[in-house]
């Protein structure tokens, strides 16, 4: 935006320029002539309402005023340009006999093609533009466009008024109205993907930007913007289809390389969420299984209680005895009704989180679906980092990144050991906790170049964190200094 509004503001400084240019007295001798000429035009109209002719010079008089670069003069009259055009319809008009149009329509007609009309219009909206009023601008401006449709400069600047103006739906008609008839300016088609974008409008903000792509195909810029657009969607299979392209076209794009594979870490971070939630739902279901059981086992602990209660009744000899026994039992069996209403609403609530699991089967191929993927992808991740090093063995974000994926392996074996019990362990703790040192050992080298590369704060604290787990008490002294 900063350049268009750059480009109309030079547009502005030469008309005005080159109206400094000419002598005082020359400047006051035309104003004069175009004022004479106006009213002398006003007077013939009147004697002649119906002469084509008069209506024309008219038309060219105002036209005169509206085109002169002078913004005190030209604004002495600001619907000049709407007058000489309304002036010249109604010389066509009244030159049109049965469809042919005679030599004043024609000549009015020349006057259109040759622009007069929508440069009068395109000077006016300069001028407006000068005085910081967008909205009379933009009204200059799209009558510019309007009566000259091919005309890719009064598109353009009708767009760019428009969005002074926020007015996105009139900016985004001119951008492709301009678009259409030839416009290529990179610029242009930058803004007009990020109305669409701004609008949530995905695709059209997508294709504006190919569209740039194949007409400045070695734009870096583009190709990054398009990037960032996908990852902001959440397209990640078209951020990687991009990228993937991009690495084969250009093996030596480190930073395709790195990006590829934080793409692929993210389609790891959707699947893990996936499982997640159907392990959340299964979770679930145990969970209510577990406090059914419990409920049940409460319950036939106070119904055999009941029955106790009930079998001292024969040994009950006295009419105080057995009422005793009685409010005994109808206490207990009042509590088994509370805790018999409290197991129907966790056999609804089992019922509802049964359903919303679906089928057990289902829902462990699903897992095992898509656990394999994420196995599939993890066990190529470190190539795209090693590539982007392959190019610059200084990338900080690759190192990180190769050294997250071997330290993220140590945690998540880490993990399973702190969920064993103690026979678990007993079984194959051991065995696990020597590979979680593998794994400490093999991250190691990827976060101390890192940290090499930039003192991170948070890399040094991971690295602190390696340094205990491998008793590693030398290099932890080291980092502490």
């Amino acid at each position: 935006m900063k350049k268009l509004l750059l480009s109309l503001f030079t547009v502005a400084l030469a008309m005005n320029a080159s109206f400094g240019q000419a002598e005082k007295a020359l400047v006051e001798a035309q104003k004069k002539s175009i004022n004479e000429a106006m009213k002398k035009s006003d007077e013939d109209v009147k004697k002649a309402p119906t002469k084509a002719r008069a209506w024309l010079t008219r038309s060219q008089a105002y036209l005169d005023l509206a085109l002169f670069p002078d913004s005190t003069f030209a604004l002495t009259n600001p619907e000049a340009a709407f007058q000489a055009l309304e002036y010249a319809n109604e010389a066509i008009k009244l030159d049109t006999k049965e469809g042919k149009k005679g030599a004043v329509a024609k000549e009015a007609d020349q006057m259109m093609v040759e622009k007069k009309f929508s440069n009068a219009f395109l000077n006016m909206g300069v001028i407006k533009y000068q005085g910081k009023d967008y909205r009379g601008s933009l009204r200059y401006m799209a009558k510019a466009s309007e009566v000259a449709p091919n005309d890719t400069i009064s598109a353009m600047y009708t767009g760019v008024t428009a969005q002074l103006c926020q007015e996105d739906k009139i900016a985004t008609v001119a951008y492709e109205k301009y678009m259409a008839i030839g416009g290529k300016d990179l610029a242009i088609l930058y803004g007009l993907s990020q109305i669409y974008k701004s609008n949530k409008d995905e695709d059209k903000s997508l294709a504006i930007i190919d569209k740039a792509i194949s007409i400045y195909p070695t734009n870096k810029d583009l190709k990054g913007e398009k990037f960032n657009m996908l990852i902001a969607f959440n397209r990640v299979d078209q951020a990687i289809t991009q990228l993937t392209k991009t690495t084969i076209d250009d093996p030596k794009d480190g930073i395709s390389w790195l990006n590829l594979g934080l793409l692929y870490e993210n389609r790891v971070s959707g699947l893990t969420d996936e499982i997640r939630k159907v392990q959340d739902k299964l979770t679930k279901v145990q969970e209510v299984d577990r406090r059914l059981t419990a409920q049940n086992d409460q319950i036939s602990a106070f119904q055999d209680e009941v029955k106790r209660t009930k079998a001292k009744l024969k040994t009950a000899t006295t009419p105080k005895a057995k009422a005793s026994v009685n409010n005994q039992v109808a206490s207990l069996e009042t509590k088994v009704k509370e805790l018999s209403d409290v197991l129907k609403g966790i056999q609804e609530e089992k019922a509802a989180a049964a359903s919303a699991a679906g089928d057990a089967a289902a829902n462990k191929a699903r897992i095992d679906e898509l656990s394999a993927k994420v196995k599939e992808i993890r066990a190529t991740l470190p190539n795209y980092y090693l590539k982007a090093l392959e190019i610059d063995a200084t990338n900080y974000d690759a190192l990180y990144q190769m050294g997250a994926y071997y330290y993220n392996d140590a945690q998540e074996i880490k993990r399973q050991v702190n969920g064993m019990d103690m026979n678990e362990y007993k079984k194959t703790g051991k065995d696990l906790e020597a590979k979680i040192a593998v794994k400490y050992n093999e991250a190691l080298p990827y976060f101390e170049r890192g940290y090499k590369v930039k003192k991170d704060e948070d890399l040094k604290e991971i690295l602190k964190q390696v340094y205990r787990e491998l008793k590693d008490e030398a290099k932890l002294a080291e980092l502490e200094k």
